[in-house]
């Protein structure tokens, strides 16, 4: 991966104005660095984790994804490998995967999955989505998991399911999101270079209510538009305490469905600068205004005469010259939150535009300075000679003096590679975010995170209401040195689902003050809550899960 420096890309003007707003003073990103070096080491064969996604199963954008959650709530974060001949659950024991017996027999592939706790009972079910048929849904019975029905029928082409309360009557929601076959046609957007196509000819997103005793479509919501949708977050954007919706459609605009807290939404299409190929939908408050942002990952790739020779550039082929004339290669788009559902573009501002072909994000304090980095995963589409600017690495940026300073993978410990979804997770339990990035056509790899993390503390947790189950939309304070702000969320993504726990780096501070708004307004603050520990925060306590200690 080469320094941005090295690129001269024409940007063209945006539609969706862009965001210049400087970085707050003082919380995340100011101040010395507290963290070590950012480093990554491949692990493996090490870790266990031995799966391959099958050819030819996932035609266009593949199904390689990879999905975080503790299934039998030991502790250790279990990880579900999706786009092989058929899914394989691996248990964490303390540190090690191995090939689980826990799901039932499944001798096929699966488009995408999602883990959610749909009956509210604290353990996590399971649904696993196909291309084309009915959806599998298995609960989750003390670690071992058995079919179920619960009334979610036929699907199309879906990549993901994200849970939430849509109608603030205390259950799981779910909003499945869907795109179209490239085995059988393009989008209706591929030969478009400019604009937003009202109409378009992929599948439809679909919202469940949650009776109590499954699932019912819901068609009269709002939730509407057959786009080629790769990924959504069903989060609160307004600020309302109500669940809205943003979701990254390819070949299209992205939109955002504001919950009017009557049970139905207004679809807003942003246009503009999202009107081309957005893949991830990566919630995080970049600008510290409070209010949460969301990274959308796009294609920008050097492929020029100017930064290749004449015969490298001609062995390109004519689809990717045709993507670089298409006006659809703009980098990636940071939506920041203006308020009332409103976004504007500060990705050149951010300095996370350039970021090759990229798929699945994620905005984790890898270093434990405080402040959240970002990485994504590319697709491995062309290689440019190594003087010149390239993108088969995964991107990385390190959140350091206010803004993202993009580093070299190759010099970090990461690899080539054409991957596609990608979750975080401490999986070894030693105070730092690991990585799972799922291979397309290829062996997935597990990524240790290699900073130094006995030079540094983090706090680990994980928000639960009464009965135990994760309590979306919970927002936590933790005040230790400086004051950090997060919210308990579902972490779905483009093929993945990342860990529910929440990693929040403390740089050298040995303890935080914790304070919960649960999402019925329920406030408690925990003092002095020892670092380097993983805890469960409910209304009527606090659980240490276990220590983060260095194996």
């Amino acid at each position: 991966m080469r320094r941005r420096g090295l690129l001269a890309v024409a940007v063209a003007l945006l539609a969706v104005t862009a965001g210049c707003a400087a970085p707050l003073a003082g919380g995340e990103g100011a101040g010395e660095d507290a963290g070590g070096e950012i480093r990554f080491e491949d692990a493996t064969a090490s870790s266990g984790l031995n799966y391959s996604d099958a050819a030819g199963t996932g035609v266009g954008n593949g199904n390689a994804g990879v999905y975080v959650a503790d299934v039998d709530g030991d502790g250790w974060e279990d990880v579900l490998a999706v786009g092989g001949e058929r899914p394989v659950l691996f248990e964490n024991r303390e540190g090690e995967f191995a090939r689980s017996d826990a799901l039932p027999e499944l001798n096929r592939p699966f488009k995408s999955a999602a883990f959610v706790d749909y009956d509210g009972d604290g353990s996590e079910d399971l649904l696993l989505l196909p291309a084309g048929g009915e959806v599998v849904a298995l609960h989750n019975a003390g670690g071992e998991f058995e079919r179920d029905d619960v009334g979610l029928g036929n699907v199309t082409h879906p990549l993901g399911a994200a849970p939430a309360d849509y109608d603030g009557d205390g259950d799981r929601d779910l909003l499945l999101y869907q795109s179209g076959d490239w085995a059988v046609e393009k989008p209706a957007g591929y030969s478009a270079l400019n604009g937003t196509l009202e109409e378009d000819n992929g599948n439809p997103n679909i919202l469940y209510e949650n009776t109590g005793d499954g699932f019912e479509r819901v068609d009269d919501a709002g939730i509407e538009g057959e786009r080629w949708s790769l990924a959504a977050s069903f989060v609160d954007l307004t600020g309302d305490g109500r669940p809205d919706v943003h979701v990254a459609n390819d070949y299209n605009s992205d939109v955002i469905y504001v919950n009017q807290g009557d049970g139905t939404f207004e679809q807003r299409l942003l246009r503009g600068n999202t009107a081309r190929n957005g893949m991830s939908s990566e919630i995080a408050d970049v600008n510290r205004d409070g209010r949460p942002d969301v990274l959308v990952t796009n294609i920008h790739l050097p492929i020029s005469r100017e930064t290749m020779s004449p015969e490298r550039y001609e062995r390109v082929e004519d689809f990717l010259r045709w993507v670089i004339h298409s006006n659809r290669t703009r980098g990636n788009t940071l939506l920041l939150n203006e308020g009332g559902g409103e976004f504007s573009d500060g990705a050149d501002r951010w300095n996370l535009r350039s970021g090759g072909w990229g798929w699945a994000a994620t905005a984790a304090d890898f270093d434990n300075d405080g402040d959240r980095d970002v990485m994504h995963t590319t697709q491995n589409v062309v290689a440019i000679d190594r003087e010149d600017p390239h993108y088969t690495y995964p991107m990385l940026w390190e959140r350091e003096d206010g803004n993202f300073t993009s580093l070299d993978a190759s010099e970090r410990g990461l690899t080539e590679g054409n991957r596609r979804g990608m979750a975080t997770l401490d999986y070894d339990r030693d105070g730092d975010r690991d990585v799972i990035a799922a291979t397309y056509d290829g062996s997935y790899t597990v990524y240790e995170n290699a900073v130094n993390a006995s030079e540094t503390s983090a706090l680990q947790l994980r928000v639960v209401d009464d009965r135990g189950a994760t309590a979306y939309g919970a927002e936590v304070r933790v005040a230790a040195d400086d004051t950090q702000v997060r919210t308990q969320r579902p972490r779905t993504d483009y093929l993945s689902q990342e860990s529910r726990v929440i990693h929040v780096g403390l740089g050298d501070a040995e303890a935080a003050d914790v304070t919960v708004t649960w999402p019925d307004g329920t406030e408690r603050t925990f003092e002095d809550v020892s670092a380097d520990q993983r805890v469960l925060l409910a209304p009527d306590g606090i659980e240490r899960v276990g220590n983060l200690t260095q194996n």
